[in-house]
C-alpha cells in the first residue's frame, strides 16, 4: 500500500485510528487575494473617514435646505369702479410700463326705471362712461383674470403684474438651526429652472414660524402632545442679474454660517 506523504500516522494509535493530515501550504495566489482584499478594505476605510470628515465639516460650516423657492411682489391691477370690462390690452408674459393703459372698464349708467320705480342700469359705449386701468409699475404680466365682457366689482383684479428686478428667495429653515443665522451671511443658491448657482445673502430672519400664519393653526386639545420641529421663513436676496427666473420655482440654499 502506498502511503500519502501528507499523512502522519500516530504510532500510539491502534490500527483503526485515522491518520493525521498535514495542513496544506497557502499558495501564492491565495496570499495575493488576501493582500488585495486587505488593501481594498484599507482604502474603503480611508475614503469613508475622509468623506465623513468632509460631511461633518460641511454641517458645521453651513445650514442647507431644499425647502425654498423664488418669490416676489405680486401687484394686483384693477379698476376703482365697478363695471364691465370693455377691453384688455395685454396678456400673460407681456411687458408693461408704469402708467400704460392695460384695460378699459365701462361704468354702469341709468337707462330708465321699471314700473315699480327701480332704476334699470346698463352700459353704454361712450367715452365719458369708460375708465382706463393703468399699470402702477414697470413689470411683466404674470396672470390675467378678466376678459372683455366680464362684470367686475370695484377693486377686483383684472391682471397681476410682477417686477422682474425684485425677486428674492424664501427659505424655510428648521427652528433648531435659526440661532446660527444672521443677516449678511453669504448664500449659495442653486436654481432648478436654470441648472446653475447664483450668489445671495441673508436679508432677514423671520420672527414667527410658518405655522403661525396657517389658516388652521395646530392646537392641542386632547392632552397628548407630539413635538414637531417648526420652520422659520428666511428672506435671501440674490444676484441674478438678467437671468430669467421663474416665480415660484424651487431652489436649494446653502448658507455659510462659519468661516
Amino acid at each position: 500500500m502506498v502511503q500519502d506523504e501528507n499523512m502522519v500516522v500516530n504510532p500510539g494509535a491502534g490500527a483503526g485510528a485515522a491518520p493525521n493530515r498535514k495542513a496544506a501550504p497557502i499558495s501564492h495566489r491565495q496570499r495575493s487575494s488576501r493582500f488585495v482584499l486587505l488593501s481594498l478594505l484599507v482604502v474603503a476605510l480611508i475614503a469613508g473617514g475622509f468623506f465623513g470628515y468632509r460631511y461633518l465639516q460641511d454641517q458645521a460650516m453651513h445650514v442647507s435646505t431644499e425647502n425654498a423657492l423664488i418669490t416676489g411682489a405680486l401687484i394686483q391691477v384693477g379698476s376703482l369702479n365697478a363695471g364691465q370690462v370693455s377691453s384688455v390690452a395685454v396678456d400673460i408674459g407681456d411687458r408693461v410700463t408704469k402708467g400704460q393703459v392695460v384695460a378699459v372698464v365701462a361704468l354702469p349708467v341709468s337707462l330708465g326705471a321699471t314700473g315699480a320705480g327701480t332704476q334699470k342700469m346698463g352700459f353704454m359705449s361712450t367715452d365719458d362712461q369708460q375708465v382706463s386701468v393703468r399699470s402702477p409699475i414697470d413689470g411683466v404680466v404674470a396672470a390675467r383674470s378678466s376678459n372683455p365682457g366680464d362684470t367686475v366689482a370695484a377693486g377686483q383684479p383684472l391682471l397681476t403684474v410682477i417686477d422682474p428686478t425684485q425677486f428674492w428667495v424664501q427659505a424655510q429653515i428648521e427652528e433648531t438651526k435659526i440661532a446660527r443665522l444672521n443677516p449678511g451671511q453669504p448664500v449659495a443658491v442653486t436654481v432648478d429652472t436654470l441648472g446653475k448657482q447664483v450668489q445671495g445673502r441673508v436679508v432677514a430672519v423671520g420672527s414667527a414660524t410658518a405655522a403661525t400664519f396657517s389658516l388652521l393653526p395646530q392646537g392641542n386639545t386632547s392632552g397628548n402632545y407630539t413635538k414637531v420641529t417648526q420652520l422659520v421663513p428666511v428672506k435671501i436676496a440674490i444676484d441674478y442679474q438678467d437671468l430669467p427666473l421663474v416665480l415660484g420655482s424651487s431652489v436649494e440654499v446653502k448658507i455659510r454660517v462659519k468661516e
